[in-house]
């Protein structure tokens, strides 16, 4: 198993690192590494790995190319907008799509063999809105033809079409306010959209119809009785779409769901991150462990997972690094 990791890092030997588990996912081979400032997400596809540079001001994204053992920089490009803190890669459209949480703009850059071509859209959800606007995450549809992105600050879930690569906002769907939708997972079989937020530590399901959107279920993440301060990071999938896992920083949990036939959500569980503020997850080894990235205790670690119970078990590795924000399974 490998895996990428990045993180909340400036001036550390390195920023970005891959990592070779081992077939039993108890090694931690560091196999290559880049130092890109502050490199907070990453997304990757075939022999190209994308990251950013989170800052207050103007935006960098950067594109690897895979080269031998490791990566190469192949290219670099600033962009207007402020806080750019997630990616995702539509490769049918060869379009790298952006949000940035400081100015709440949603962004859409072309891909090359050798490197990014144009800046197909840049666009401000909320539009000349005087509220503040925070656009936190985007994710698309299998058929790149919808892009889902969650407004944190308007408490909105922004519908977007895809030609080409140039984004266009058919509607959005506004949450109560309060909620602070943060990132998104797409049931596309069930025309369900899954949406873990932030300031009520929920996980909303919606579904999409012919006469628009509806609340299907609206469920709490946290551990029954908690009573502290607790803010929900992100929620993932396991493969077999039969489990959901949604991580709480502050509580310091992960919360285990299993999914009914029809979508819904039961929980059935929580597990200890480990660690200290769990911002990140990703399932590996085909979903026989789960990896987590605790930002404040400075490590990624990974448990082993019951694929039949969808229950986590013991911690059986921890990496070491500076303010992990991200871990994905190199497949």
């Amino acid at each position: 198993m490998r895996l990428f990791i990045s993180g909340y890092s400036v001036g550390e030997t390195y920023t970005i690192g891959m990592y070779d588990l081992g077939v039993e996912g108890k090694e931690k081979k560091l196999l290559w590494s880049s130092n890109v400032e502050n490199p907070s997400y990453l997304t990757y596809h075939d022999n190209m790995l994308f990251g950013i540079t989170e800052k207050g001001r103007g935006n960098n994204v950067c594109m690897f190319m895979e080269d031998g053992d490791g990566y190469r920089l192949a290219d670099t490009r600033a962009l207007e907008g402020n806080g750019l803190c997630h990616i995702t890669y539509l490769p049918n459209n060869r379009t790298l799509v952006g949000s940035c949480y400081g100015s709440g703009d949603i962004f859409s850059i072309g891909v090359d063999k050798q490197g990014f071509g144009e800046l197909h859209s840049m666009l401000r959800q909320g539009g000349e809105t005087k509220e503040t606007t925070r656009a936190h995450s985007a994710i698309s549809d299998p058929d790149e033809k919808r892009v889902y992105s969650a407004n944190i600050a308007l408490d909105r879930i922004y519908v977007y079409g895809v030609d080409q690569g140039v984004l266009e906002e058919i509607e959005y769907v506004q949450l109560d306010k309060g909620e602070g939708p943060r990132h998104i997972a797409l049931y596309p079989e069930l025309d369900l959209i899954y949406i873990i937020t932030e300031y009520s530590n929920k996980i909303i399901v919606l579904r999409s119809g012919e006469t628009g959107f509806e609340v299907v279920q609206s469920i709490s993440t946290l551990p029954e009785g908690f009573e502290g301060e607790s803010f929900c990071s992100t929620l993932c999938f396991s493969k077999d779409r039969q489990f959901l896992y949604a991580a709480n920083r502050g509580a310091n949990t992960i919360g285990i769901f299993k999914v009914a036939e029809d979508g819904t959500l039961v929980k059935t569980g929580d597990s200890s991150c480990f660690g200290d503020w769990p911002r990140h997850m990703d399932l590996l080894g085909d979903d026989r462990y789960i990896a987590i990235t605790n930002e404040r205790s400075g490590e990624v670690v990974i448990a082993a997972r019951d694929e039949k119970t969808g229950l986590i078990g013991e911690a059986i590795n921890r990496i070491e690094f500076g303010r992990p924000s991200f871990v994905v399974e190199k497949l």
